[in-house]
């Protein structure tokens, strides 16, 4: 007896010791987080934007190996004078190491664009995450959780462990409570107009 009480009572404290656990969807967060899509949307126009140069690059590019190829086409005419044949050779090395300074250019360029949207999208995961770790900590108080992990990993959750709804709401108010106020512009009530002056020769009205 005395021994069935005594794994009764260890059953009860390793229940006990159980955490409480909640799962949070990452994916929703940066889905909903007001935050989050913000910083999206500005690395989406930086996206755009140095695409938009690639492409102009690119352009300038294509254009220079055009006019190579036409220069080209023109020293291969075999009525050409031998001045001639070294005029236009003296013409495609000068455009040809236009040419590669501008290839060189677009690439370089393109290297840097890339790390540069990396690095911005890296920048903000930390930010987010980091955030999201001050809620999910609030969340876990008011709700007596000892424990909050990511959905990612997790093969299999009740939808009652779900919490990540409540740290998107807790994240989306500190975000607009952080978010500057801007004052609405007042615009000024225009003046009445002018009385018009009196025509000369008239006689002001009697009193």
């Amino acid at each position: 007896m005395k021994s069935f009480f005594a794994l009764l009572l260890a059953s009860a404290s390793v229940f006990a010791a159980t955490p409480s656990v909640g799962i949070v969807d990452d994916q929703e967060i940066f889905k909903k987080y007001a935050k989050a899509t913000d910083l999206q949307a500005e690395i989406r126009k930086s996206e755009e934007s140095a695409q938009a140069s690639v492409n102009e690059r690119i352009k300038a590019v294509e254009q220079l190996q055009t006019e190579l190829q036409g220069i080209d086409k023109r020293g291969q005419d075999p009525m050409l004078s031998e001045n001639g044949k070294k005029a236009v050779l003296a013409e495609f090395q000068q455009k040809n190491a236009t040419f590669q300074q501008r290839r060189g250019e677009l690439q370089n360029f393109v290297n840097e664009a890339r790390n540069a949207i990396q690095q911005r999208v890296g920048e903000m995961n930390k930010q987010i995450v980091a955030d999201a770790r001050v809620q999910a900590e609030k969340v876990a108080k008011a709700k007596g959780l000892n424990l909050i992990i990511g959905k990612a990993p997790v093969l299999f959750s009740d939808a009652s462990l779900d919490v990540t709804e409540d740290v998107i709401k807790e994240l989306n108010a500190a975000y607009k409570a952080s978010a500057p106020v801007v004052a609405p512009t007042i615009t000024p009530a225009p003046s009445a107009p002018a009385a018009p002056a009196p025509a000369a020769g008239d006689k002001p009205a009697a009193k």
